[in-house]
């Protein structure tokens, strides 16, 4: 797998490919051991839920989950948080390279290495986090807006060429049909125009975010936009929560009833097809140190979302089969392939880029 990773996904160091190999193939070998020790339709009530958190750059994910998801009644027990690996970004190998500032420096240079590395780093976190006990995961983004909004961004931008591209996809897949805990039960959105977030980039003045312009904030909201909320433009994508089947729709508590949608059609990535998106507004300055009651406002309803979720899985078990059924499993390539888990050879269509 090192000599496929280092000439087919273009992985040049090799210390970097052994790390990735070693990382998928003890994932595999632990995910084989499950399925043949438990069924593979496992029942919904004991899984626990994930939801990814989504958010332009300095919308207030940190402030989210530290302030309103770590010290609220209604949450604190409830999630363990995961938070975006930035440290690991900024302190790379022996020399301590710090990749996030390399990129945001010269962003043509380094764009396809940093969205590499931010892939595996988040494979990493995965593998850390996986095992938690807590009913509820917030982990902060996820490789589908790495692939939704920002390299997608880089991509238009020019930073990111075709064939880095396309070795970007043609591994994506592939890992996440082995590693299915990446693919969230759900999404929040924290929503603030990319003026707000702009003001509060420069108010945090984190050292590597000096040269991030408005235009970029700009461009990265109407990618988070197209990718997690309805279209104004008759391109149905999304289906709110109003159209849900009443079976679902009356779990679902009114203070949240407008502000959840159903990700869905051709711009969405398969994998999370139909699933739920809540959508929170973070356009106003709150002080969440001293607004109690506006922290805590936020908190039910990411509380509410939570319950809505979790009652979908228990009602509709036969649609939430377990990602391992629904996507074959990946072995380690072999002779330059990829194999499923049966041995017939990978689908080529698997390994051409995501449509945009």
């Amino acid at each position: 797998m090192v000599q496929f990773l280092q000439s087919s996904v273009g992985i040049i160091h090799k210390s970097h490919a052994e790390s990735i190999a070693s990382f998928v193939k003890d994932n595999v070998v632990r995910e084989l051991k499950e399925e043949s020790e438990v069924p593979v339709m496992q029942p919904a009530k004991d899984r626990r839920i994930t939801f990814c958190v989504e958010g332009n750059i300095s919308v207030g994910k940190s402030t989210f989950l530290q302030k309103i998801a770590n010290e609220t009644v209604e949450l604190r027990d409830l999630v363990e948080i995961v938070p975006e690996p930035v440290s690991k970004w900024q302190d790379v190998g022996p020399n301590h390279f710090n990749i996030l500032g390399a990129f945001y420096a010269e962003p043509q240079r380094y764009a396809y290495t940093f969205q590499n590395y931010v892939f595996v780093t988040r494979l990493m976190q995965e593998k850390e986090s996986c095992g938690g006990m807590k009913p509820l995961r917030l982990v902060e983004r996820s490789i589908f807006s790495d692939r939704m909004v920002f390299v997608r961004a880089v991509h238009e931008a020019n930073w990111l060429n075709g064939m880095e591209l396309s070795i970007y996809d043609s591994w994506f897949d592939p890992v996440l049909s082995s590693l299915p805990g990446l693919i969230p039960d759900g999404f929040i959105y924290l929503r603030a125009t990319p003026d707000t977030c702009h003001k509060r980039m420069m108010l945090r003045s984190r050292s590597e975010e000096g040269s991030v312009t408005l235009q970029y904030l700009q461009d990265l909201h109407e990618k988070h936009e197209c990718w997690l909320l309805p279209s104004q433009h008759g391109d149905h994508r999304l289906l709110s929560a109003s159209q849900l089947p009443y079976s679902m729709d009356h779990s679902l508590h009114p203070d949240i009833k407008d502000r959840v949608f159903y990700l869905e059609g051709s711009r969405v990535h398969s994998s999370i097809q139909k699933v739920p998106a809540l959508v929170l507004d973070c356009e106003p300055n709150i002080d969440f140190s001293w607004d109690i009651e506006a922290k805590r406002k936020y908190a039910l309803q990411v509380a509410k979302f939570f319950g809505f979720v979790k009652k979908l899985k228990e009602v509709s078990p036969s649609q939430n089969i377990d990602a391992k059924a629904k996507n074959p499993q990946i072995l380690l390539p072999h002779s330059g392939g990829v194999f499923l888990h049966d041995g017939s050879h990978f689908s080529e269509s698997g390994l051409k880029p995501l449509t945009l």
